[in-house]
């Protein structure tokens, strides 16, 4: 298991350079691996945050949660999971998906290229791996915006894969602590156990890649305050995932450490 070591930036401004320069990019992963998380800073700008939050608020309270497997053609959709004990890693949250072969208003998979190609590259990937209208390899990129809800957000401390699939799973900040949501909030571990809290350093826009191993959560979301979930106040993020699809049973699963 690794730790965080050290937070480094990078200004979205000068991201096109670092991506095309190959020994900037070995110097990522390899510093990634070794615990250092990098914070891409303005990605999206806050008018387009709060343009997503503002409609995914509303798709949530205009339709039904459901599920759907993560295959071939899936349909992008929503779903609640509240303390659910099927889940590999137990968590309050709400959950928007969206894959590369659906269309979306605000088409994120063409605006997120770059950022997945940050993620891909370091995984030793081409940079638009796992982004076409199927899936390869038995995983496909996904795109799920996840709304912590006042009152009840949460997701244990734990870890992801690191495979052939990825290094890092980023993820962009779309809500404002000390606005949306007051205490709590997503963090990544030292080795001594102290949690950065990374809603504390990061603005909207914001997105941050880190080393799936090391141990993450999003700590208790203003849990004295108890709003009803369909209200949807509270934190959100978009998580830019590369998942493996049903029935692969090679890449391990997310590993609960609380449970």
């Amino acid at each position: 298991m690794i730790y965080l070591r050290e937070i480094k930036y990078i200004d979205n401004k000068d991201l096109l350079s670092v991506l095309n320069n190959s020994s900037k990019i070995q110097s990522i992963r390899e510093n990634i691996q070794q615990g250092d998380v990098y914070i891409v800073k303005n990605y999206f700008d806050e008018t387009k945050c709060d343009s997503i939050v503002d409609y995914l608020r509303k798709v949530g309270q205009g339709s039904f949660p459901n599920y759907h497997p993560i295959e071939k053609g899936a349909p992008n959709f929503h779903r609640m999971n509240k303390l659910d004990p099927r889940a590999y890693v137990k968590g309050a949250f709400h959950q928007f998906n969206f894959f590369p072969w659906n269309q979306d208003y605000f088409d994120l998979f063409d605006s997120c290229e770059a950022a997945y190609a940050l993620k891909n590259l370091t995984s030793n990937h081409k940079a638009d791996k796992y982004l076409k209208n199927e899936p390869e390899e038995g995983c496909t990129a996904r795109i799920a915006a996840q709304f912590y809800p006042r009152g009840y957000g949460l997701l244990n401390k734990h870890t992801d894969p690191v495979d052939v699939h990825q290094l890092t799973v980023p993820i962009m900040i779309l809500s404002q602590k000390g606005k949306d949501f007051n205490t709590g909030g997503a963090y990544v571990e030292k080795e001594d156990g102290e949690k950065i809290i990374l809603d504390d350093i990061c603005s909207k826009g914001d997105i941050i890649y880190f080393s799936a191993e090391i141990p993450h959560g999003v700590l208790p979301i203003d849990p004295i305050v108890k709003l009803p979930w369909n209200n949807f106040q509270g934190r959100w993020m978009l998580l830019l995932a590369v998942n493996k699809v049903a029935g692969n049973t090679l890449i391990a699963d997310a590993t609960d450490l609380e449970s």
